[in-house]
């Protein structure tokens, strides 16, 4: 009776150990996996002309229509808490298209489109598309609703800020975000670039990762470094939501 009143107890005594070694290992094992992944810096303006254009100063008038050209990038940043170790998400994607007119020191005008099945990040692509419901709204677009004063035509090298207004659609929703522009005049292009803040929630988007595993916070950044230049742009193309 005493031998078989020991074996529940060492099999409860085995079972709990396991139990015990899998948490060290799954824990450490994130652990080691999120301090060895390294998320892509953050965007910033080239400095330098960017792909597409010369260095020359460009024309005397910087009105016209100004395209997204090569080097453009477009993608999300986020933050993950993965078993209580904090990492960066981070996706994109260069398949941007659009552009902005230049009339008499004002931008009045400007809308761009991003192929959301184009995104590349450290999630699966089955992940991404679920999250952003791809198949049904393939493209995220951006558009502006107010003009951007410009001002004096920048000089050459010289970074200024802007404030800017637009709607911004993503995942079949449509919502108004307000956000600031730095821009660059290198050569005979124009860089832009913008952070703009993205509660998942306002675009009706489940970021709910697995209970008590993942969690990505909100809200996320929406990333967006433009090259711009006069003349042909990127041509809009969808990837075709596969997989």
């Amino acid at each position: 009776m005493i031998g078989q009143a020991r074996r529940p107890r060492r099999w409860l005594r085995w079972t709990v150990g396991v139990l015990a070694g899998l948490i060290v290992v799954v824990v450490g094992g994130t652990s080691i996996y999120v301090h060895l992944s390294t998320a892509p810096a953050l965007l910033t303006l080239p400095r330098s002309a960017p792909p597409g254009s010369s260095a020359s100063s460009g024309s005397a008038t910087i009105d016209g229509v100004w395209s997204a050209g090569a080097g453009s990038i477009v993608g999300w940043r986020a933050q993950q808490v993965l078993i209580g170790q904090q990492s960066t998400l981070v996706g994109r994607t260069g398949k941007v298209w659009g552009s902005i007119t230049i009339s008499g020191g004002t931008v009045s005008q400007g809308s761009f489109g991003v192929d959301m099945a184009a995104v590349t990040s450290a999630e699966s692509k089955s992940t991404q598309r679920s999250v952003f419901d791809v198949s049904a709204d393939p493209t995220a677009t951006l558009a502006l609703t107010s003009p951007i004063p410009l001002g004096s035509d920048p000089a050459n090298g010289a970074v200024r800020r802007y404030q800017a207004a637009g709607n911004l659609t993503m995942h079949g929703v449509t919502r108004a975000v307000r956000f600031t522009v730095s821009a660059e005049r290198v050569g005979t292009s124009i860089s832009l670039l913008a952070d703009i803040t993205f509660p998942f929630v306002d675009w009706d988007i489940s970021v709910q990762g697995v209970p008590f595993l993942a969690d990505i916070q909100s809200p996320a950044i929406i990333e967006v470094l433009l090259n711009l230049n006069q003349g042909a742009g990127n041509a809009a193309s969808v990837t075709g939501a596969v997989g």
